[in-house]
Formats: structure tokens, sequence, C-alpha cells
């Protein structure tokens, strides 16, 4: 395996890392100052980038090893397009996670408060 490809590879685990928190992150309470970054985080790049910046790393290093590789910058359409054959929009997925982020800061914010 190339280090090119071990580098993406090792960025897509932490990305999965980084859903699993952004996901789940609310049923560890030790976690709170974390997840709560984690997810204010997200939603920043979200909205002022409209993709994750691991998603744009992962791909770049990507393409070097594939040119040919088809990617818009949205981690989610591109893997569930690969794990499934079926195409689901950016914008989709763009609109249900920052509804997502938003509801989950709004709802940890009001029950920790």
């Amino acid at each position: 395996m190339t280090k090119i490809k071990l580098l993406a590879n090792g960025i897509l685990f932490i990305h999965c890392i980084v859903l699993a928190i952004v996901l789940f992150g609310w049923l560890v309470p030790k976690l709170w100052p974390f997840y709560m970054a984690t997810l204010l985080g997200t939603l920043v790049f979200e909205l002022a980038l409209g993709y994750c910046v691991l998603s744009k790393w992962e791909f770049a290093l990507r393409k070097k090893i594939d040119p040919q590789t088809d990617y818009d910058y949205s981690f989610s359409s591109f893997y569930t397009h690969k794990l499934t054959q079926n195409h689901l929009s950016m914008k989709f997925f763009q609109v249900a996670a920052t509804f997502f982020l938003v509801a989950s800061l709004g709802l940890n914010i009001y029950f920790k408060f």
C-alpha cells in the first residue's frame, strides 16, 4: 500500500471516529465538552465551507492515486453511493447534517442548563 493511500485511509478512519462522536457522543457524559466542541466545529465547517475539511483532504489524496475518482466533497454522499449504489444528493446531506447539528446542539444545551 502506498504512503498516500495509507494516509487517505487514516483520514477516513479519523473521519469515522468524528462521525461516531457526532452521532453518539451524548451517550458518554464525561465527553460532553469534547462532544459539544465537535458538534460546533462540524457545524461551522458545514456552514462556512459546505463540506468537511477531512473529506477534502482525504479525496485530494485519493485523486492523486486515481485521478478518475469522482468526488463532490461530501463524505456521506460518496460512501453512501459506494455502499448502496444509490445516489443521494450533496444538498440532501447538507440540509440533513445542518438540521441534525443544530438540533443536537440545541437539545444538549437545553438539557445541560
